[in-house]
């Protein structure tokens, strides 16, 4: 732990020309504190320093100037942190690309973004398919050289860009300048005092900006990072392992995450020391209980704010009384930050009335990247000279001054903690040479279930639903296919011309009758992991070729389905789940899994044997 004295002076508000500015200065300070750690690898603050000059010298050399653009296409690790700072230096914003999207969407990012230079590493350098001689494998070449930021660097230059679902079908680009970040960072700490973190645990991708709460909060702090790879935050065991090897402070879930995390483990073991903010989706009140009574002196935090207006900008500490209310409040906004809530025709509602949140403040993104149409809709003036964005998310605010989320005013959807434009879907689902109509929409299985995005679509000649999910994931990242498909002959409309979702959910479950199975499941374990996948996505009719993603599955479903299986098999690891898709596969692995723990405990019982001999 670092002193008080120490931490104040990098957590108080204090001017800087640029994040890039004031990172130098935290790394001068605690050069030899850790800062970054992956797996084995920790890297002190020269360390990393030296590692992001590296990346900024040869950027640099590549002509990449104040103003310029670098992406990122990197497997979660030290370089990743290496390389935003790297680009800050140089006086470039960064855009991390997520190595879980397909190639076609990376490929289409980067067409859209013409960045200056991309910044990869060995296992993602042949995903690229722009010219590679404007790449540099961080891995493998190791850059290192003196931090040194550009001297022309300023509050409104742009730190980075973050990509959000577009409701035209396109993504959107949101630029972010580093007035708007360093205004966040002191706003953050302000709103914890007197709380403190000496570490912070990132369980998100980089190309999430929520993964910024954690990086930020961490290294223009003097904090140390711990960056977890996606097997182990999907896998309650080995987080809790992690957790127990290397405590931290702070932590970022998703509440969906926590819920399917708490269902594998104790909850108490998935903690941390500190504070743990919960944001990217509504707060069940039920899980205020759990979370309070796992960790009674956990500060917990429910956090809100869109990716315009960078990161989060309210703030809620969670108390025991919100349990018993029908929805957790999001909070009071952030210094610096202001929230109006405004009707229909963009005039104040009264007190205790539901209106649209719009934001303003020193939050606020520049706008939408090459999308001026975009930025006018959604960013605006009000009569009093203030920047707004509009955010189509409705919200009351109660007699406290506290705020809570009702519902869009859009079809906007949140899924798994990512932001769903159904228009963007729709418009892919179209594409598809023999989709003729095509409707995407969020819909429960239950009063307790997560948001399912489910689309339904009119093919002609028919095309099998399985297949408009394959083609669906070639183009789109997971959190935007759906995970329930349904052909039908037509979408109904209403008297008013719009879909009629009523009856179109009647008339899928109108057919659903018992289903033919040609090739259902025929070993003990195929009917385990069959009766397993059922209890998770409702009772159907499943055969040894189904694949889980393909008939309902995503990535929180798998972690309940995990959890059941390891009831029965405590040797199986995510990636065995992961790497198994279909429940031919998966039972022949588990059988596989038993025999050789059947070996093992023979061998181990032969030897003992002759030790007693002896």
């Amino acid at each position: 732990m670092f002193g008080d004295s120490l931490a104040s002076t990098f957590r108080q508000r204090t001017p800087h020309m640029s994040s890039a500015h004031l990172f130098r200065e935290v790394a001068l300070a605690v050069a030899h504190r850790p800062a970054v750690r992956h797996l084995a690898t920790l890297l002190t603050y020269e360390e990393l320093a030296e590692a992001a000059g590296g990346v900024a010298a040869w950027l640099r050399s590549r002509g990449v100037e104040r103003g310029g653009i670098v992406a990122t296409l990197l497997d979660r690790s030290p370089w990743c942190a290496a390389a935003s700072l790297g680009a800050w230096a140089a006086g470039a914003a960064y855009v991390h690309l997520d190595p879980a999207d397909p190639d076609e969407r990376i490929a289409s990012l980067l067409a859209n973004l013409r960045p200056d230079a991309v910044l990869t590493d060995l296992r993602n350098w042949q995903r690229l398919s722009m010219d590679r001689s404007s790449s540099l494998l961080l891995d493998q070449a190791r850059p290192a050289a003196r931090y040194t930021v550009t001297p022309r660097a300023d509050l409104d230059d742009l730190a980075y860009l973050v990509h959000t679902s577009g409701s035209t079908g396109v993504p959107k680009i949101v630029e972010v300048q580093h007035r708007a970040l360093l205004n966040q960072r002191d706003a953050f700490w302000r709103f914890v005092e007197p709380l403190t973190a000496d570490s912070f645990g990132l369980a998100t991708t980089f190309a999430a900006d929520l993964s910024l709460h954690s990086v930020c909060g961490a290294l223009l702090s003097g904090a140390r990072l711990d960056i977890y790879d996606t097997h182990v935050v999907l896998d309650a065991v080995a987080l809790a392992a992690e957790l127990r090897e290397y405590p931290v402070d702070h932590l970022n879930y998703t509440p969906s995450l926590v819920e399917a995390l708490a269902a594998q483990h104790d909850l108490v073991e998935l903690l941390p020391d500190q504070m743990l903010f919960v944001g990217g989706e509504p707060f069940p009140p039920r899980l205020v209980t759990a979370l309070l009574r796992a960790a009674p002196d956990l500060a917990v935090f429910n956090a809100y704010g869109p990716s315009e207006a960078t990161i989060e900008m309210m703030m809620h500490r969670v108390t025991p009384g919100d349990a018993s209310r029908s929805r957790v409040p999001v909070g009071t906004p952030l210094d610096g930050t202001e929230a109006r809530l405004l009707d229909s025709e963009r005039k104040p509602v009264p007190p205790g009335t539901a209106g649209e949140l719009h934001i303003g403040g020193l939050c606020l993104a520049k706008g939408y990247r090459g999308n001026p149409k975009a930025t006018a809709d959604r960013f605006w003036v009000a009569a009093d000279g203030t920047r707004l964005y509009a955010t189509g998310d409705l919200m009351v605010r109660d007699e406290n001054g506290s705020h809570e989320f009702l519902r869009r005013v859009d079809r906007q959807l949140k899924i798994r903690g990512h932001r769903v434009e159904p228009n963007e879907v729709e418009t892919h689902l179209l594409a598809l040479p023999r989709v003729r109509q095509a409707l995407v929409t969020g819909e429960r299985t239950g009063d307790d279930a997560g948001l399912d995005l489910v689309g339904y679509f009119v093919a002609d000649p028919p095309v099998e639903a399985g297949d408009v999910r394959r083609a669906l994931s070639l183009t789109l990242p997971p959190s935007m296919v759906p995970g329930r498909l349904h052909a039908v002959a037509a979408i109904p409309t209403t008297t008013n011309g719009k879909a009629d979702l009523a009856a179109l959910r009647t008339m899928v479950a109108d057919r659903a009758g018992p289903a033919t199975v040609t090739d259902p499941p025929r070993s003990e374990n195929e009917v385990m992991v069959a009766n397993v996948w059922r209890s998770v996505l409702g009772d159907q009719e499943l055969s040894r070729s189904a694949r889980f993603m393909e008939i309902g599955g995503d990535s929180l479903k798998a972690l309940r389905v995990f959890a059941l299986l390891r009831r029965h098999h405590p040797q199986l690891t995510i990636g065995t789940l992961f790497e198994h898709p279909t429940i031919a596969e998966l039972a022949t692995a588990l059988e596989r899994s038993q025999a050789a723990s059947r070996e093992e405990h023979t061998t181990d019982g032969d030897v003992a044997a002759k030790v007693v001999q002896l």
